[in-house]
Formats: C-alpha cells, structure tokens, sequence
C-alpha cells in the first residue's frame, strides 16, 4: 500500500512538470508570435509614416497636417512615429521643423515626466530620448541630474547634453568636469567620446573654462577631444602649453593635437614645440613625439629621430625609422650610417620599415635614377639590407619588375656572400 502511495506521488510529480514545461513552453510560442505580429505591424507603420512624413516635410505642410501625427502615447502608432521623426533628425535638413514635433505632438513632455520616476532604466532611457531629440526645452531638467547620486544617470544626462546643441548644457558639463571624472561618476574615456559629440559650441566653452587645465586628469581629456577637432590657433597655444605638463598623459595628448593633420596644415612650424620631447624620460611620451613630427614630416628632425633609433623601446625605435623614410631622400645619409654600424636592433628595425612600407620600392626607382649620388646610396642601403637578411624584395623585384637597369643592379648585390654583417 505504501509502495502504491510512492508511486502515485512519483507519478503526480512528473505528471505536473510535464504540465508545467508544457504550459511555459506554449506561453513562449504564444509571446514570441504576438511579437512577431507586433513588429510586423510596427514595420508597416514605420513605413507609411515615413512617406507622410517626408512627403509633409518636404512640402512645407507639417503644421497643416499635424493632425495626422498625432497618436495615444506609447501606442504602435506612436512608437512608429517616433523611430521616423529620431531617422529624419540624424538626417540632412528639417533638422528645426522635426525638433518642433517632437514637442507639439507631446514626445518631450512625456520622456520628462519619465525621468522623475524612481526606475532607474526608465529614467535612463528617457534622458537619452531627450538627448536624441534635442530638445531645448528639457536642458534644464537635464542639467540639474548631472548632480544625481546615481553615476549611471549622470553618464547618460552628460551624453545627452553633449548631443543637444545647447551652449548652456555643454557648459554645465565642462565645468563640472573635475567633479565628474574625479567621483568617477562617468569614466574618462566616455567623457571624451561624449565631448567628441559636441559641436562648434566646444571651443567658445572650453576658453571660459581655462583652469580646467591644471587638473591633469580633465587636461588629458579635453586635449584627446580637441586632437579631433578643425584647426584653431587658440588649440595650438592650448596644446603647446601643455607640453611642459608634469604629467605624462597630458604630455602625450598635446602632442597628439599638434601633429593633428588639420594643425601641421596651418601651423608648419610645430617642429620647434614638439622635437624637445623626442628626449623625456617616459617612452611613450617620445613615441608620440615622434609620431606628430612623423606627421609633420619635419626635414630638421633627421638628427633626433637618428638618436631614437637606438631607443631602449622597440616601439620608438620602429617609429623613428618609419618618420625617417617618410623624409624621403634627405634621410638616406642617416639611414646608411645606421646601417653601417654595430647595433643589429637598429639596423633591423630600418630594414623592416623599408619592407612594411614598400619604401625598398622608391630604393630601386633610385638605382636607375640620374642623380649618381643618390644612386649609389640607394644600391648601398639594398646591398646593406641583403647583408642583413632582407632580400626579399630584390628577389621579387627580379621576378617582376620591369626595369633591367635595376634588374642588373640587383644581380650585382646578389651574387655577394650574405649574411656578411
């Protein structure tokens, strides 16, 4: 009897997880169709109000028409509307009359009540909405939760305002940025891909906010941002004061402004600010700098960037053979002289430049060139490079290159013993 009882209860049990995975499996089969008809249906108004839309923008008649756009909030028909207005404002054009509907039609007065709910992830959402939209209207709001306890809630407040155009927000974001990044209520790497989202409005910011420079932390950042930016003198001088920072990072970040393309186009004497940190102490203070006067492409540098191939980094040694064959012919002298001495390390570091960056190329257009001088140190720095190993762009060369003068020039280097270095 009690052998039965167990039995039945065994069989219950089972009976009911059976029940039971099959209740939860039918309601998932149930969700996912009304999904799927939920988002058909939403594709389809999505569409039809894109038409409208566009067709009301570019006929001048939205305000005659805004009947039509007019939907219960958080409605299909709502939701639709809302995804086509956020794509015409990432658009070109309409940007005032979109904006102006996300207003009239009640889309920011719904996401600001939103953000003072006690849901964090609802508030969230709504203030990146916001930030989307960019409503002016909702700056204040905005403004004032940058003083949230929360950080997630400052990060996404300070992201919209960056996004929104407004002078007022972009300042009250600059100027707390000491307080922000030093709470570590956002991180420094998402305040500069949120500063990068500012418009023109940056600069006119920044240069009210001058003694944001003497905290390293913020410096660092503001000058990762403005290495982005168009060139402007006021940048320049910025950047070039920095250069004395104790601070290695912020060292590192002017350097990266000045050897910006938009600032070594405008302002071609960067060579004389930058060339002095070829020297500091810190390794990848020196990479920088000889990365900006790579992009600078600076003829005076050639003695520095000679020294640096003897760095005890390989990052800098490599960097520094790179900005020297960018020089072109005006750096062969230093090149041969590398190659001629003792350090294997630098010699190597040169030959795997020429290689990676095909400058072996412009080497062999040199061996049937008619400047002799050139000629010879071009076939010296190949012969040297074949010594050390690298002969594989001479073999490729005599497979198919097209110039026999060259061709003859290689063979001559090639019938050498190798490995005689």
């Amino acid at each position: 009897m009690q052998e039965q009882i167990i039995i039945i209860a065994i069989t219950s049990v089972i009976a009911l997880l059976v029940l039971l995975i099959a209740a939860v499996f039918g309601a998932s089969v149930i969700r996912r169709g009304y999904h799927e008809r939920k988002y058909r249906a939403l594709d389809r108004l999505r569409e039809s109000y894109r038409i409208k839309l566009q067709g009301a923008l570019e006929a001048g008649e939205v305000k005659s028409r805004e009947g039509e756009f007019a939907a219960p909030a958080r409605s299909l028909r709502w939701q639709a509307i809302e995804d086509v207005l956020l794509r015409l404002l990432s658009g070109p054009g309409h940007h005032a009359e979109v904006k102006r509907l996300f207003s009239s039609l009640g889309y920011a007065a719904f996401y600001q009540e939103r953000i003072s709910r006690r849901n964090t992830q609802t508030r969230a959402m709504s203030i990146d909405k916001l930030g989307k939209m960019k409503d002016s209207s909702s700056v204040p709001k905005l403004i004032s939760l940058l003083d949230d306890p929360k950080p997630e809630i400052v990060s996404v407040a300070a992201r919209s305002l960056c996004k929104m155009e407004s002078p007022s927000g972009l300042e009250a974001v600059v100027e707390r940025l000491p307080r922000l990044v030093g709470e570590a209520k956002v991180s420094a790497k998402t305040m500069e891909a949120e500063l990068l989202n500012a418009g023109a409005e940056l600069i006119p910011c920044l240069k009210k906010q001058t003694h944001l420079f003497d905290n390293p932390r913020v410096a660092a950042i503001i000058l990762a941002v403005l290495a982005q930016r168009p060139a402007d003198p006021w940048v320049v001088e910025v950047a070039t004061g920095q250069l004395a920072s104790e601070n290695p990072e912020v060292r590192s970040k002017a350097l990266q402004v000045l050897g910006g393309q938009e600032h070594r186009l405008r302002f071609p004497d960067l060579s004389d600010s930058i060339s002095p940190l070829l020297e500091d102490p810190v390794w990848w203070v020196r990479l920088q700098a000889v990365r900006s006067l790579h992009a600078i492409e600076c003829p005076g540098s050639i003695d520095a960037l000679e020294r640096l191939l003897f760095d005890e980094k390989w990052q800098v040694r490599n960097e520094a053979a790179r900005a020297l064959l960018a020089l072109g012919e005006c750096s062969l002298d230093a090149l041969l002289k590398v190659l001629s001495g003792p350090d294997r390390y630098a010699k190597d570091s040169i030959c795997e430049e020429i290689e990676s960056t095909n400058y072996h190329v412009r080497l062999m257009e040199l061996l049937a060139g008619e400047d002799g001088a050139l000629r010879e140190k071009a076939r010296r720095i190949l012969e040297l490079m074949y010594k050390l190993g690298f002969s594989t762009p001479h073999g490729e060369y005599l497979v198919d290159g097209a110039n026999d003068a060259v061709k003859s020039e290689l063979w001559t280097i090639l019938k050498q013993p190798a490995g005689a270095l």
